[in-house]
């Protein structure tokens, strides 16, 4: 992982500033900026960021190490698939992967927590040069003293590289509200990012209490996966609610990103091309390099970013999980269990099975029965969901 703030010391301080069609820097690295004004369009005019400025400090250390790092490389994924990825002979448009060869730009010191398009440079004596197209995050001062701030910005990654995936790389400040499963996937990374270790001990994560009431009860529920019940927690929730609830998604996907029985599993060698890892040692999977998390997260990505490009993005879960498991059958029968573990099948059984404790040992046999019905196509992922929820396109072709 590279910084660009070397590089755009001599580009920020030329005469000419720096050409508008041009990359600010490689798109596999991140550039810390701060806003001087606003240009005549109304972009704000920025400088690079001191590394001794006190609100660049958290920036260095959180990408240094820890899961920040890990969300960060994931967005540099996302970037090198909307500028590289061809699927079926088509490839993302001009304009997504112009846009994805800029370096990760955060903004700091803003008025409020947002994300922007559009960024100026100065130059002597002339107007700053406008450069329409790139993206950027901003952050308030409030990150120097955010105790869960590894969380926050995993999430603002999070957003940024599933809102350019999803969207096929049209993101941008007018369509940021995330359709339901793009927020599932921030959610859910918020969540790996809060329990994420980089020390032993209590002390090696986000202290049980930091964070706003919100990031803490997401964070819980999540984790104990409460949001397939009922508010008093007595009964299971519909089938449509749960299929429907990104909350509910965003626990799947949660337990997704964190099996190691899935991450582990690498791809053929030339699904990662788009990805441009380099050259690999042989018999060495570029899988394996990128671990466990990253590589389930390249593995998903494409995914998604395939039936984007396809023209049938997945509108829930279900629909994630068979172009998932069609992509990659070898884990559908992992992929399955995980779910139905977590809805205890209330997608696939109208009423699901029993979430009494001195039920588990019938129940565990049963979602083993289902599972195992679902994985061979017996069954599929929706089939106690009313119609009005399932698309024909993601549904799974018959064996």
């Amino acid at each position: 992982m590279r910084r660009t703030i070397p590089l755009l010391l001599a580009t920020l301080g030329a005469a000419c500033g720096p050409a508008s069609d041009k990359p600010l820097g490689p798109a596999d690295s991140y550039v810390l900026l701060t806003t001087t004004g606003q240009s005549p369009a109304g972009f704000p005019i920025v400088r690079e960021a001191r590394p001794s400025d006190e609100l660049a400090q958290p920036f260095g250390r959180l990408f240094a190490d820890g899961f920040a790092s890990e969300m960060l490389r994931t967005l540099y994924l996302a970037k090198a698939l909307l500028a590289n990825g061809v699927f079926d002979g088509r490839h993302f448009p001009e304009a997504a992967r112009a846009a994805a060869a800029d370096p990760v730009c955060l903004l700091i010191g803003t008025e409020r927590d947002s994300l922007g398009r559009g960024l100026a440079f100065p130059r002597w004596l002339r107007d700053p040069v406008e450069r329409l197209n790139t993206l950027w995050l901003g952050f308030t001062n409030s990150v120097a003293t955010d105790r869960a701030v590894v969380q926050t910005l995993s999430g603002r990654l999070a957003a940024l590289t599933i809102g350019l995936v999803s969207t096929g790389g049209a993101f941008t400040p007018d369509n940021s509200v995330e359709a339901p499963l793009a927020d599932a996937y921030r959610m859910a990374m918020e969540v790996v990012a809060r329990e994420w270790r980089v020390g032993s001990g209590p002390k090696g994560t986000v202290p049980f209490d930091a964070g706003t009431a919100e990031q803490r009860k997401l964070f819980a529920d999540i984790r104990e996966n409460r949001l397939v019940l009922t508010d008093n927690g007595a009964a299971l929730r519909p089938a449509d609610e749960l299929l429907r609830d990104p909350r509910v998604a965003a626990t799947v996907l949660y337990r997704l990103a964190q099996a190691k029985s899935v991450g582990q599993r690498v791809a053929p060698d030339d699904f990662y091309a788009p990805f441009n890892l380099g050259q690999m040692p042989a018999g060495i999977s570029p899988g394996a390099i990128l671990g466990s998390f990253r590589n389930f997260q390249a593995k998903l990505l494409a995914t998604w970013g395939r039936a984007v490009l396809l023209g049938h993005p997945p509108g829930n879960i279900a629909d994630l999980l068979d172009a998932y498991t069609t992509q990659f059958p070898a884990e559908r029968a992992e992929a399955v269990r995980i779910f139905l573990v977590t809805t205890f099948a209330g997608t696939v059984k109208p009423g699901g099975v029993s979430i009494r404790p001195e039920d588990s040992t019938a129940a565990i046999a049963e979602l083993a029965d289902l599972a195992a019905a679902v994985t061979v196509g017996r069954r599929t992922l929706r089939d106690a969901v009313s119609p009005a929820l399932v698309q024909p396109s993601m549904l799974p072709k018959k064996p």
